[in-house]
């Protein structure tokens, strides 16, 4: 499964964590969980490992120094409209469960019933985190 899937899980967990050795070991712990995880049938494999990779995401967080200036350095901008500072930026002033469900939507390719099965949640609320996160970052880049 992590061969199929090996490099989606790995950018859902650099924009999650916004650095390079937290998401490696974020994927160290998918690849063992995934291992011996049992995949159902009639459960979609890829939203299954997406919720590991959150999972995994949400402890190496837990572990990293709380940013108090956003994902970027405090007044840093980055000189090209999309360079990827600007985005994590962006990312980072969304509330965690709206920011899980953009980034699982945007970057991981799920739908919104996949990231339901993923986060635990019914799907009126993976569709409300979507659309919220999606609006505030089409807000934030109205405001740029």
């Amino acid at each position: 499964m992590m061969r199929e899937h090996g490099a989606l899980v790995a950018r859902v967990c650099m924009a999650l964590l916004g650095d390079a050795a937290a998401a490696e070991l974020a994927l160290e712990r998918v690849a063992r969980e995934a291992g011996v995880a049992k995949f159902e049938d009639g459960k979609d494999a890829r939203a299954v490992l997406m919720g590991i990779a959150r999972g995994a995401c949400a402890n190496q967080l837990s572990k990293m120094p709380i940013r108090t200036a956003g994902w970027g350095e405090a007044g840093a901008r980055p000189a090209a409209a999309h360079e990827p500072g600007l985005a994590r930026a962006a990312l980072g002033k969304l509330k965690p469960t709206e920011r899980e469900a953009v980034v699982l939507h945007l970057i991981g390719g799920l739908d919104a019933a996949q990231i339901a099965e993923a986060c635990g949640i019914d799907l009126a609320t993976a569709r409300g985190r979507i659309a919220r996160g999606v609006s505030q970052l089409v807000q934030e880049e109205k405001t740029r």
